[in-house]
């Protein structure tokens, strides 16, 4: 059984004020209902006026996924009856979008982007005493109504879970290169996922936060739809939600067609023309995108694709920091290899990203001098950046106050003779033509070192003295 996928993906663009009035988007601090307005309150006689930054970001967004922009573009009232939406409608676009026909690009497939949209976004409701099916009663804060959201409507082209999975992660590089949307935001993407099972109904889980989480219930529904089918139950077209604490979906209700929400054109708002001066300057003054920055690393910095997708795929921040870094140190596969092995490990193990870590590009690249002068190991280094990525500290000072610097020779000559006094078994087995045994030997000098000393030197010291040691 094959399983068809769709995705509806709502995102927050980053404007400072809400998409039909002067409230700001900024909610931190914000006591509930504290940031609204008569017109994202919905009271009559209230006049809207649509956001030009919004659009901005709209029509960026749309020549990035290769999308044909509508000349003439109006807003429409979706009429329906929800707490969250005080007017009883929510101002979006049906009949004229603001652009369609796109794709993107995900390996060697082509995922189709059927249009592009803007739309306000509802207001955000509190569940108290359960989940949106339980809650024993619900709060409304209507400071989020009105906020600015691009929706991005996928063709059914997507063909397993962790495609679509993947497929929001390209989506979330794209948006944080063209800086349109801040990632950091509470709900900033927002997914609705649709499946079906070989051609049947197809079911919509509403709401998906997280990108695993759609995977997740996406995984479930595929099993739920195929468990239906093996036992000759027909699915329903419904709406559900889902619950990432069980893993499951749930039914919400039957699932509505465009026609039961009546739409007509917005009366109080004018038409809009895309005209070609507008649209070209946006477009001139488009950042670089994902795909053509990866293929610019690799050329450019002689680093493999592996790595420049890395680099590239988990953030514009990296990017950035990658080229400060290549601009401060001389081989930019060495920076490349030390941020994807190493400081990448231990970010993630710290739970941050590279903009909210206090590591720095001079700092870092610090690091790399050090180990390039002799004053530290490589594997000292490897240790020292796990402190360095909490802390941010010069490396410099931290080897200097730590003594993490490699011993003189003198000093490490002292210590290979004690560590080969030491262990005779181990220069037995060397002598005898067993050659693993040095390395045995070289751990013991590291561990007695601290990792104060090159493995090459150590290596070198102990074969040219057990060679000349009498058997």
């Amino acid at each position: 059984m094959k399983a068809t996928i769709g995705l509806e993906i709502h995102v927050h663009l980053l404007t400072d004020s809400k998409l039909f009035c002067s409230c700001r988007t900024s909610l931190m601090g914000k006591e509930p209902n504290e940031n609204t307005c008569p017109i994202c309150l919905g009271f009559p006689g209230s006049k809207p006026k649509a956001n030009k930054r919004a659009i901005d970001h709209g029509i960026v967004l749309a020549k990035a996924l290769s999308c044909s922009l509508v000349p003439e573009i109006r807003f429409s009232r979706k009429n329906y009856f929800y707490p969250d939406m005080p007017k009883n409608f929510q101002i979006t676009q049906y009949e004229v979008p603001l652009a369609m026909n796109g794709y993107v690009m995900l390996g060697n497939r082509k995922i189709r982007i059927r249009r592009v949209h803007l739309e306000e976004d509802p207001a955000k409701l509190i569940h108290v005493g359960g989940d949106i099916t339980t809650a024993r009663y619900n709060h409304i804060d209507y400071n989020r109504a009105g906020i600015p959201l691009v929706e991005i409507v996928t063709e059914p082209d997507l063909e397993d879970t962790k495609e679509a999975r993947l497929f929001l992660e390209k989506l979330s590089v794209i948006l944080d290169h063209l800086g349109v949307y801040d990632p950091t935001t509470e709900g900033a993407i927002r997914v609705d996922a649709n499946v079906s099972i070989d051609g049947g109904q197809r079911v919509e889980v509403k709401n998906i936060t997280g990108f695993r989480n759609v995977e997740k219930a996406l995984n479930y529904e595929v099993v739920r739809q195929k468990s239906m089918a093996n036992m000759g139950i027909d699915v329903s077209r419904e709406t559900r939600h889902f619950d990432a604490e069980s893993g499951t979906t749930s039914s919400l209700r039957k699932k509505e067609t465009e026609d039961d929400y009546g739409y007509i054109i917005e009366p109080d708002l004018v038409k809009i023309k895309l005209h070609s001066e507008w649209v070209d300057k946006l477009t001139e003054s488009m950042p670089e995108l994902p795909d053509h920055r990866i293929e610019r690393f690799i050329e450019q910095y002689s680093i493999g694709r592996f790595q420049a997708g890395i680099i590239v795929n988990t953030g514009l921040q990296l990017s950035l920091f990658y080229e400060e870094c290549c601009n401060l140190y001389k081989d930019p596969k060495i920076v490349v290899n030390w941020i994807v092995t190493y400081l990448l490990k231990s970010l993630n193990y710290e739970r941050l990203n590279i903009k909210e870590s206090k590591v720095k590009p001079e700092t870092f690249v610090e690091l790399l001098k050090l180990i390039d002068e002799g004053v530290i190991s490589e594997r000292t280094a490897k240790e020292l950046i796990k402190e360095y990525t909490v802390s941010g500290e010069s490396p410099r000072k931290i080897v200097k106050e730590k003594n993490l610097s490699l011993m003189s020779e003198d000093e490490l000559h002292k210590v290979v003779s004690e560590v080969i006094e030491e262990n005779p078994k181990a220069v037995n087995d060397y002598q005898s033509g067993h050659v693993k045994a040095a390395e045995y030997l070289i751990g013991q000098v590291l561990r007695k070192t601290r990792a104060r000393a090159a493995v090459d030197t150590v290596r070198k010291l102990i074969t040219d003295m057990m060679e000349s040691k009498p058997r």
